[in-house]
């Protein structure tokens, strides 16, 4: 039986996080955990982790895990709006594009998310307990 910890509400808070990194620095920030998903394929038995915050100066920290067998990859990018445009960072490099352009890419993403959810390669088991 799955339960929420009676002490979940302590973590609440903005706190230090570092997003590990296998293409560049680890990304980090003082943010608090906004949405999770945890993601299992079926058809590849890849699970995927992801997870997101935001820091108090509206930053927004994205980890995504992949894990299958024995072999994991690690993700983790910092956007920061500033005006006009959008700073992308994924540990390596930095981009700067404008928000119009970042707003398309996402858009492009989710569509892509939709059409494999639409065909049920992947299931939504939970959200995870723990942050670490």
């Amino acid at each position: 039986m799955n339960r929420t910890p009676q002490n979940m509400d302590q973590n609440i808070g903005p706190r230090p996080i570092s997003l590990p990194n296998d293409f560049g620095d680890a990304i980090g920030l003082t943010g608090t955990l906004v949405a999770e998903d945890i993601h299992f394929s079926t058809a590849t038995g890849l699970l995927t982790v992801e997870k997101l915050y935001r820091s108090a100066e509206g930053k927004v920290a994205y980890g995504i895990i992949a894990a299958s067998g024995d072999s994991r990859e690690r993700r983790a990018y910092v956007l920061d709006e500033q005006g006009e445009t959008v700073l992308a960072d994924n540990g390596s490099y930095t981009v700067e594009l404008p928000v119009n352009d970042m707003f398309e890419l996402l858009a492009m993403v989710l569509q892509a998310e939709d059409a494999r959810a639409t065909i049920g390669e992947h299931l939504m088991v939970r959200p995870a307990v723990n942050e670490d």
